[in-house]
């Protein structure tokens, strides 16, 4: 099953946050996160490296690696989450707790061998998503420019276009498919697409 990135549309977001944003101010102010988000992501390399080990030799992934993994998908959920402004409600410094922004996976079952042994033969994984690793560039850039338009949109409208939401939301959906196949979450390969539909 592939992992999803759960968000709801911001409702009357802060024009004082939304400001903070323009400056960069709102970066600075997520820069604790976004540190631990680099960390987990370095970590989450290491063990998902050890998890292809178990997955080909045994046929399963520990339950351990899957949990380090989540925390780091669902850390970095909410941290954009916040930085997008779906929320202006700060993430909590917590591994489990609820938030408006997320994302949902199920432990894998029945891992792929044969994906596993790309996993540990680390250029194979990262060739075989080579297109979509080069599409999330641009298409993350474009999140980017597309949420510091939004910022403007807010400080002087007060709302957040949903067109902006959705696309944005689009690309975080499909960066965390990429990255779950990375890691052995899933072993469905990723679709080009920013399917991301908002929780109700």
């Amino acid at each position: 099953m592939q992992p999803t990135f759960v968000y709801r549309h911001a409702v009357n977001p802060g024009k004082g946050l939304a400001v903070s944003g323009i400056f960069l101010i709102k970066a600075v102010l997520a820069l604790p996160h976004l540190i631990v988000v680099g960390v987990l992501a370095n970590v989450s390399v290491v063990v998902a490296y050890i998890g292809f080990w178990f997955a080909a030799i045994k046929g399963e992934m520990p339950t351990g690696v899957y949990q380090l993994i989540e925390i780091h998908f669902r850390w970095t959920a909410r941290t954009y989450g916040w930085l997008i402004g779906y929320t202006d409600l700060y993430p909590p410094f917590e591994t489990q707790p609820q938030y408006p922004t997320d994302a949902r996976m199920e432990p894998p079952t029945n891992p792929n061998k044969n994906w596993a042994i790309a996993g540990i033969i680390l250029p194979v994984k990262v060739l075989a998503l080579l297109p979509h690793l080069v599409a999330l560039v641009f298409v993350t850039l474009a999140a980017v420019l597309a949420t510091w338009f939004g910022y403007f949109a807010v400080a002087f409208t007060g709302a957040l276009p949903v067109g902006i939401q959705d696309f944005v939301a689009g690309v975080g959906q499909w960066n965390l498919r990429v990255y779950a196949f990375l890691f052995g979450i899933t072993d469905e390969y990723p679709k080009f697409s920013f399917d991301a539909t908002p929780a109700a």
